[in-house]
């Protein structure tokens, strides 16, 4: 049964329930997000759409994703999180079957975005549930194991995906989620306690003005930077930058913000924690997609058998994650999440050589070099954004770090697009462009590393979570 309110320490039985029902649904959309890609050269054949086009499959997902997180945030931390984590389930459940069933292209990019609107409601709130529950001593092990399983859906996707994709078709990696996100709607509806919220009249208001400039913000964002460098999408760049400056200016100064600026400012754990996390996924979520163009169509693997090598890279992250998350209960998350990062960079400016003649396992080694990498890096850098505030905004801290990484897997899209836009153009992709795409793969991985150089940085400066003895 539900408890009835939120106790101030469940029994060790309701919080194992507890963490179950959460990895359900952490399972559930990578797996889904990392499955599609294996499948995106197959379904540009069977609708016959350019490599720019059939990057908006992931992209239609990642956009009501990346716009409804902070709102859900804060909507979560004022009526519950109880109600706000079954609808986002039941929500993300039907977008997939949408998507499995749709009979067209179009309707492909519909499921995905109601996918992406319910999953930002479930991990607005599936972290807080947990962090907000299990005392600070074991909050570590449990972000590990919660991320872990988002790894073991990511590693499951490629390689399930590709054998069904083969089997099958590309529907059946959709039909084939379902079950597991009914199974979370089930558990969350059992096991999830019932919280009050923060009920009062000041969190009861609303920001609708600062979440419509956010959302108009984020469209022009990701609408310019996927047709880049046309002269338009620059200037819809540049009004979305421009949107997403004025959003933080009013979220400032208002007196119900759903990013509540002033009470991050001055936290420079939390803020350099995201900032790494954003640079971080950046670089790093358009590897299954190039990745998977280029066993397609450069090596001439089948889906099911580029879905098989793709799978090293997360299976290392599944085994990696639980630990990092341990040992950083331990050791200061900023040290481990940098060593992480800078593996990562060294990953990412590997993969800018391959070619023609590169030897599969050589994919193989870098793939796996990268999954120990940003194991080592993801859990201590989540403990860390968590741990630098206060219970009471978990809900919101989780949707920030939620939102750094949703803009940085559309960051990575987008630049993986412009890629392909400025050295292939809008064609579809068949063997008299392999040399081209090729080259547009190499850049690709080459900005990636710059870019994690960077965040390196980043990483390490934030500072110590705990205060040294």
């Amino acid at each position: 049964m539900v408890p009835a309110a939120t106790p101030s320490v469940l029994s060790r039985r309701c919080l194992a329930a507890l963490l179950l029902t959460t990895c359900l649904s952490s399972f559930a959309t990578p797996y889904i997000s990392s499955g599609v890609q294996i499948a995106l050269p197959v379904i540009a054949a069977e609708y016959g759409v350019s490599a720019t086009l059939i990057g908006w499959v992931p992209t239609a997902f990642l956009l009501p994703y990346a716009i409804f997180l902070l709102p859900f945030g804060k909507i979560a931390d004022t009526w519950g999180r109880r109600r706000i984590f079954l609808g986002g389930t039941a929500t993300m459940t039907a977008g997939i079957a949408i998507a499995g069933l749709a009979p067209g292209f179009w309707f492909i990019l519909f499921g995905m975005a109601v996918a992406g609107f319910g999953s930002a409601m479930t991990f607005a709130t599936s972290v807080p549930l947990l962090t907000t529950n299990y005392p600070l001593r074991e909050r570590g092990k449990v972000i590990g194991i919660n991320t872990a399983v988002v790894y073991i859906g990511l590693s499951s996707g490629p390689f399930i995906g590709g054998i069904l994709t083969d089997a099958f078709g590309w529907r059946a990696l959709y039909i084939a989620a379902v079950p597991a996100a009914l199974a979370a709607l089930a558990a969350g509806a059992l096991f999830v306690p019932r919280d009050p919220g923060q009920k009062h009249e000041q969190t009861l208001r609303f920001d609708g003005y600062g979440t419509a400039v956010y959302a108009a913000g984020l469209i022009l964002l990701i609408i310019g930077a996927s047709r880049l460098p046309e002269l338009w999408a620059a200037a819809l760049v540049v009004a979305g930058t421009a949107a997403i400056a004025g959003f933080l200016a009013w979220e400032g100064r208002t007196a119900n913000p759903i990013f509540p600026v002033r009470t991050f400012v001055g936290n420079r754990p939390f803020t350099y924690s995201n900032v790494a996390a954003l640079i971080n996924y950046s670089s790093t979520y358009a590897i299954t997609f190039l990745l998977s163009m280029y066993l397609y169509h450069i090596q001439g693997f089948s889906t099911a058998a580029a879905g098989t090598v793709l799978v090293a890279q997360p299976v290392m992250m599944a085994i990696t994650t639980p630990l990092a998350g341990r040992l950083s209960d331990r050791i200061e998350p900023r040290l481990l999440a940098t060593a992480g990062m800078a593996i990562v960079a060294a990953g990412l400016f590997a993969l800018a050589f391959v070619g023609w003649d590169t030897p599969v396992a050589a994919v193989v080694a870098i793939l796996l070099f990268l999954g120990f990498g940003y194991g080592v890096f993801s859990s201590p850098n989540m403990n860390s954004i968590m741990s630098s505030v206060a219970d009471s905004r978990a809900g919101i801290a989780s949707a920030t770090a939620g939102t750094m990484r949703v803009l940085g897997q559309i960051a990575s899209m987008a630049i993986a697009m412009t890629a392909f836009s400025v050295v292939i153009g809008t064609v579809v992709i068949s063997p008299e462009v392999a040399d081209q795409l090729l080259r547009a793969i190499s850049a690709s991985f080459v900005v990636f590393g710059c870019l994690c150089t960077v965040g390196i940085w980043f990483s390490y400066a934030r500072g110590d979570l705990r205060p040294k003895t």
